[in-house]
């Protein structure tokens, strides 16, 4: 049986959770955001944990509210791994084209001397 503080722990949980899915994670603040959220998060598990919480012996309510995290969370995790391999390609794509441009670039440096163009 679950008690109504857990409950109402377990529903900001989850609204907390929804908060995080709903993040645009190529924004830098939502990166800020997403910092304080998953704070909140650590904070509510751990009142939960503290109160003896085992989501095991919960009713199905709680059961559900926990199945709706779950599941958000691994959307999350799914949208932050894409939106990393995104900035890992890009980041390559940077490099081999400054790579590039210093392969096919010649270094001519003049030691001493005045250059004079008879050219003129």
């Amino acid at each position: 049986m679950v008690s109504v503080h857990e409950k109402q722990l377990l529903e900001q949980l989850l609204d907390v959770t929804k908060q995080i899915s709903l993040l645009a994670f190529d924004q830098e603040e939502s990166l800020d955001q997403l910092t304080i959220l998953q704070a909140s998060q650590d904070e509510l598990r751990e009142q939960l944990d503290q109160l003896g919480f085992n989501g095991q012996n919960a009713d199905a309510s709680a059961k559900a509210i926990i199945a709706e995290c779950l599941q958000l969370e691994q959307s999350t995790q799914k949208r932050l791994q894409l939106e990393q391999n995104m900035i890992k390609a890009e980041i390559n794509k940077l490099q081999a084209g400054s790579l590039m441009k210093h392969r096919y670039q010649q270094a001519y440096s003049q030691v001493e001397g005045y250059f004079i163009d008879n050219k003129k």
